[in-house]
């Protein structure tokens, strides 16, 4: 995809080059456009099928930009759509990975917390090893793993703040004793 516009209202010419060209390098063929500042959402992408069809037949390897426009119109071979679809699977299961990582980082942020004012350690450690296997998880996409530790997280902060409660209610009667 060819660049051209002026700056915050772009427009890509979509074009087979050659891949050892740069981006605005010499064209062979023109197979179409993307404007997405075009209000009519039908005018916004033009793509010339069957040019398209021949340059994939040839060989040739859309970008991962073109590859999803490809893959929206239907467009793609059904070895090079089978590969698309895993891609986009695997893109969805990192979003979700990432989702619960962050439910990971909230509870062990509220276990150090707790630590601060009760002794919770051993939850503290929980939750961290809870964190380190969200954050193995987000390269491979393993959402089961991911909401695994992410529970585990989240028990380990419900059991210190059941642990926080009990401990509070006997040191309170000590420091009215010792008044």
């Amino acid at each position: 995809m060819q660049r051209f516009g002026r700056r915050h209202r772009p427009f890509y010419r979509i074009n087979a080059i050659d891949q050892r060209t740069r981006r605005n390098g010499r064209v062979l063929e023109n197979l179409g456009y993307y404007n997405p500042m075009d209000p009519d959402e039908s005018k916004q992408l033009l793509l010339k099928e069957d040019k398209i069809k021949a340059w994939l037949a040839k060989g040739a390897q859309p970008s991962d930009t073109l590859r999803d426009m490809l893959g929206k119109a239907d467009l793609l071979e059904p070895k090079m759509r089978a590969e698309w679809e895993a891609d986009r699977a695997t893109n969805m299961n990192r979003g979700k990975c990432k989702l619960a990582l962050k439910r990971v980082e909230a509870a062990v942020a509220s276990l150090e917390k707790l630590a601060e004012d009760a002794d919770v350690t051993s939850f503290v450690n929980t939750g961290k090893k809870s964190l380190t296997m969200a954050k193995a998880t987000l390269s491979p996409a393993k959402f089961a793993d991911a909401e695994k530790a992410a529970d585990a997280a989240e028990a380990a902060l419900s059991g210190a703040q059941k642990a926080a409660a009990a401990d509070k209610p006997a040191e309170e009667p000590a420091a009215a004793e010792s008044e």
